[in-house]
């Protein structure tokens, strides 16, 4: 690496001067990175301008050492991505479209031609951030449309209006003229009946109307202004499809009014009081069943209940039910997300109530997304019995952005066979979540002494249940607590996580009692899981706990408990007649909590690792070697309770990758005061 000093920084600083000292350097990589690949991942203009056409004709390169810097600025750009490059070669095309620049993509293919592993890794990242497809024909790449991102939705807001404004000059027209705002009424209505719901009008409500009992339509493809008026929803009443806009209304209705907000419907600025006296056998929202529009400064005051009923003796899928909306989806023929924003949902004396085959979940804003959710507020309180709780969302494969729960989740199950689960804002994400907080108390609690097959649980987690995608920039600060026989599996972030957890920090109290306990001041687990292409292992990085955390258990079997994660689990791959072993870890993050639990193992870090991947503490990508533990600061005691090797076979293990460190020290230091910054940012 000592002929290529200098060469990051020079291409960091896109200085190409600095950079033909190198040159020829293309054959050449950094770890997983060859130099074109670093190119577009610093955005080198200068450089690419003069070279990138010589480098895109280099397809095999030679291995240097990779620095520590390169691998975590791409792992802050490639999210779920990630998991593609464990062992495997960032290729300049892989890059492109890791970072988005399809246009540039599409340019170099021809040039590349790349192999049939490549072809399958650009086809699995597409799929990866956008569930869409590739087709590779001749020598070109076709990408399914994607839906543009909020800065290309600028772009084009701002070219539009420059044009618009270009024209009224150019004409002589008042600029004040000229209007963004939705389109001028085309006549006041103040009586149900001179609503023409089919017809692409605008309609502005004069007075306070009411939707008579049954009342229903299948489109509403009009404009609505209700002027600050009500407009009351009698029982069984619906309207159907949104395709128009909905603006300045209060609705007051028992339940959803709208099956459906098409991708050209919208609904804005308004309110929706809603008395629930639901029972169901089938998943429903509060305002609308699915979404592929826009729901935007939107107020849902909800009480009443809602019950969950099974329609048979066995449990054959998840009951879903959503605050807002049932379905925030992505539609595939439209290329269209749905997306909810600047929304508040107000809780108040409001329950759940589940029967055990039902299998029912709850999200305080959506039920199940795969589009956006962003910048809503959920307060108040919400309280069930069997019915599983997630603060905004119950299962997210799309992205939660700067949501905060500030309501208090409890929910208390007399049930053997149901395993109760709380979380602040997410049960399962297997999409990204990033910069939300929960700031209510969250508990899960198990109130049945009856004998069972196999094991009770209960679970807590601050942020999310289950973790495959990633969870980044979070915070919780409110308080956890699991009650029950069986096993608790609570996590200040994360219960239980297979995918990436960074930049976090967790505040709140852990409160536990239970027979046996997985607890982490982060993660409650980290586990290992395996499908056709890949494996994959939860990791939490540049992360801090200051929880207190409190466990109590009462059986013989091994608990765990650690200030950042509970258990590292392990797994074996078989490679001919060897075994090699992978899991996940902690890297670069900080304990400053207490840790109070002094039965079977405890640490600072983990209470217990797998024993091979602590032994060799060690894995390799990309021709080099990082770390499962590396840079952990902990205040006092040991960093690991144990490390395991087979069953019920516990090894007394010294720290590793982590040291004992002053309040004082730890706040001072860099890497603390970066999480914070990240956080806040």
């Amino acid at each position: 690496m000592a002929h290529l000093t200098g060469l990051l920084q020079a291409i960091e600083k896109d200085d190409k001067k600095a950079f033909d000292a190198f040159n020829p350097c293309g054959k050449f990589r950094l770890g997983r990175f060859p130099v074109l690949s670093l190119l577009y991942l610093y955005n080198s203009k200068c450089i690419l301008s003069a070279y990138e056409n010589e480098l895109l004709k280099i397809t095999s390169w030679e291995a240097e050492d990779e620095p520590a810097k390169v691998s975590r600025d791409f792992s802050a750009v490639a999210g779920k991505c990630l998991r593609l490059y464990i062992n495997e070669i960032v290729t300049p095309l892989e890059m492109l479209l890791i970072l988005d620049k399809t246009r540039a993509f599409k340019k170099a293919y021809p040039a590349v031609k790349p192999s049939k592993e490549v072809c399958g890794r650009l086809q699995s990242i597409y799929s990866i951030k956008y569930s869409l497809g590739i087709k590779f024909e001749g020598d070109g790449a076709i990408l399914d449309k994607r839906p543009m991102t909020r800065r290309e939705k600028k772009t084009v807001i701002t070219a539009v209006s420059c044009t618009v404004l270009a024209a009224v000059i150019a004409v002589g027209v008042p600029v004040t003229a000229i209007s963004l705002l939705p389109k001028p009424v085309e006549g006041e209505v103040d009586k149900l009946s001179q609503i023409d719901f089919n017809a692409k009008k605008s309609y502005t409500l004069k007075n306070d109307l009411t939707l008579p009992e049954n009342f229903s339509v299948d489109k509403v493809n009009c404009t609505i202004y209700g002027g600050g008026h009500t407009l009351t929803v009698q029982k069984g009443c619906s309207l159907g499809e949104l395709t128009g806009s909905v603006f300045d209304v209060t609705v007051q209705s028992q339940g959803a009014l709208f099956t459906a907000v098409a991708e050209t419907g919208s609904i804005k600025n308004a309110a929706f009081n809603v008395t629930a006296d639901i029972s169901a056998t089938a998943g429903t929202a509060l305002v609308a069943q699915y979404n592929y529009g826009l729901i935007e400064n939107v107020t849902l005051n909800v009480g009443g209940r809602i019950s969950a009923l099974a329609t048979g003796e066995e449990v054959t899928r998840e009951l879903l039910f959503g605050g807002i909306v049932l379905i925030n989806n992505y539609k595939y023929n439209s290329r269209t997300a749905g997306t909810v924003k600047n929304c508040t949902v107000n809780y108040s004396q409001f329950s759940l109530e589940g029967q055990v085959h039902a299998n029912a979940l709850y999200g305080g804003v959506v039920g199940a997304n795969g589009g956006y959710v962003e910048n809503c507020v959920v307060t108040g309180e919400i309280t069930s019995t069997t019915f599983d709780i997630a603060g905004v969302c119950a299962s997210n494969t799309g992205r939660l952005t700067g949501n905060i729960n500030n309501a208090h989740l409890a929910q208390v199950s007399p049930e053997p066979e149901w395993n109760p689960m709380t979380c602040g804002i997410v049960l399962n994400n297997m999409g990204t979540v990033e910069n939300c907080k929960n700031e209510g108390s969250i508990s899960a609690t198990s109130t049945s002494t009856e004998e069972i097959d196999g094991e009770r649980s209960v679970i807590a987690g601050g942020i999310a249940y289950s973790n495959g995608g990633e969870i980044t920039g979070c915070v919780n600060a409110g308080s956890l607590s699991a009650s029950g026989q069986g096993v608790a599996v609570v996590g200040g972030i994360v219960s239980q996580s297979y995918g990436l957890t960074e930049n976090c920090i967790s505040r709140g109290d852990i409160t536990v009692q239970s027979t046996r306990a997985f607890v982490g001041g982060i993660m409650g687990s980290s586990i290992v899981q395996y499908d056709f292409y890949a494996h994959y292992f939860g990791v939490a990085s540049s992360c801090i706990s200051e929880n207190r955390i409190t466990v109590a258990v009462t059986g013989e079997k091994a608990s765990c408990v650690g200030g950042i994660a509970g258990l590292i689990q392990q797994g074996g791959l078989s490679s001919g007649t060897e075994t090699v072993y992978i899991g996940g870890g902690v890297t670069d993050s900080y304990f400053v909590g207490e840790n109070t639990f002094t039965g079977n193992y405890s640490g600072a870090i983990a209470g217990i690792v797998g024993a091979e991947i602590y032994e060799k503490n060690s894995y390799t990508s990309g021709g080099n070697e990082y770390h499962n533990f590396e840079n952990n600061c902990f205040l006092s005691g040991s960093a690991f309770g144990a490390a395991v090797s087979g069953e019920d076979e516990f090894n007394a293990v010294e720290d590793k990758g982590a040291t004992v460190s002053t309040l004082e020290g730890i706040k001072n230091s860099d890497g603390y005061k970066n999480i914070l910054k990240a956080v806040e940012d």
